[in-house]
């Protein structure tokens, strides 16, 4: 009985399945044009990073005095900064890293606690900035480099032979 019906039955169905199948092959290409939009200029071999040091690690102790974001250079995202004063009044410029990172951490820091931080200092803009290797406050530690001095924020790390 179903052969017998070759109407406009059948071509109802044979369009439906024309559309599905387009519609299947049209999802393919648009799945594969992913834009990787990496670490916003937070990452690997950018020139912020370059300016790290894993060689120059610096400890500091002091209390948060400021806390706001930045952009360190022209091609990045915005960052998240803290101006630390230390026991010997210094006042400390470091940075955390990328906002889209840090807000995302589980550690409620405010101005006027007590924090240990671990990071390298230099040069940016002609002042003297910090970047944290890794913050310590109340009973946690925020780690943000690993021991090769490599953001945490960056999936990829280098392969070792």
């Amino acid at each position: 009985m179903f052969i017998q019906r070759k109407g406009p039955f059948m071509k109802q169905i044979l369009a439906a399945a024309l559309v599905v199948v387009g519609i299947l092959a049209l999802q393919t290409p648009a799945q594969m044009a992913v834009k990787w939009k990496g670490s916003d200029g937070w990452g690997l071999a950018t020139r912020y990073e370059q300016l790290f040091n894993k060689y120059n690690i610096q400890a500091i102790t002091g209390t948060i005095y400021k806390i706001d974001t930045i952009t360190p250079m022209s091609d990045m995202s915005r960052g998240i900064q803290f101006v630390i004063k230390t026991t010997g009044s210094e006042e400390v410029t470091v940075h955390l890293g990328p906002e889209w990172y840090i807000l995302r951490q589980d550690m409620n820091l405010n101005i006027n606690d007590v924090v240990d931080i671990r990071g390298a200092r230099f040069s940016l803009n002609g002042k003297n900035v910090m970047a944290a290797f890794e913050v310590r406050a109340k009973d946690r530690v925020l780690m943000l480099r690993d021991e090769d001095g490599i953001p945490y924020w960056c999936g990829w790390r280098k392969r070792k032979i």
